[in-house]
């Protein structure tokens, strides 16, 4: 009988908070139901943008972390992840431009991999000739960027648009554009094919549900 209750005390569960890494002035995040502080490392959380920053205009953006510490009772939790929602891309795309997306592997300052997925939006149809162009610049222009970056200050880049009107400002003296996005981007931790690659984190199904968390739309 006293062995039946030494168990059942082991295994009694309790709500802990998760909060992101002082990068994000260790806003909350969510709570876990959990056992122990030590089952936290390697949750995921999503988090709205508009609720970290307080900035409404920013709320069709997802930002994805990932628990690697724990401190106290709370688990700290990095940034994997940026996600714009597939809803906004559409709100930006018109009739009469051209969409060019394109997805590739680059690296950081520090030598840390990311899988980035940008976009541009032409003010007016152009042809084939101009889209190999823009793309090739495309892909230097941004690889460029990342590189002078950690993934840290990079997510910070993308959430002031400070990335986005540094390619733009490269992209239009090809062609004139309306816009430039980043519809996602991953940092690459479970094998360089691996787009939201987090070597040993619990997936979606695996976590618990996380109170405060929005749900990333689907790209």
């Amino acid at each position: 009988m006293a062995q039946s209750k030494l168990a059942l005390k082991v295994v009694k569960k309790k709500w802990l908070t998760i909060r992101a890494s002082k990068f994000f002035d260790s806003e909350l995040l969510g709570e876990c139901y959990v056992a122990s502080p030590d089952l936290l490392m390697g949750r995921t959380v999503a988090a709205n943008l508009a609720n970290l920053t307080g900035d409404i205009r920013q709320q069709s953006v997802t930002l994805k972390f990932i628990v690697n510490s724990v401190d106290g009772e709370s688990g700290v939790a990095d940034v994997i992840g940026y996600e714009t929602a597939s809803s906004a891309i559409r709100r930006i795309v018109r009739r009469g431009s051209d969409r060019l997306d394109e997805s590739f592997v680059c690296e950081t300052s520090n030598g840390q991999k990311v899988r980035i997925k940008p976009m541009v939006i032409t003010k007016t149809i152009t042809n084939s000739a101009v889209h190999r162009s823009l793309r090739k610049a495309l892909v230097s222009s941004v690889a460029k960027l990342v590189k002078k970056h950690t993934f840290e200050s990079l997510i910070n880049e993308m959430i002031t648009s400070k990335l986005q009107m540094a390619v733009k400002t490269e992209l239009k003296k090809i062609y004139p554009l309306k816009s430039v996005e980043i519809t996602s981007l991953w940092l690459l931790r479970g094998g360089e094919g691996s787009e939201k690659g987090t070597a040993g984190a619990a997936t979606a199904t695996e976590t618990e549900i996380i109170e405060g968390a929005s749900e990333a739309e689907s790209a």
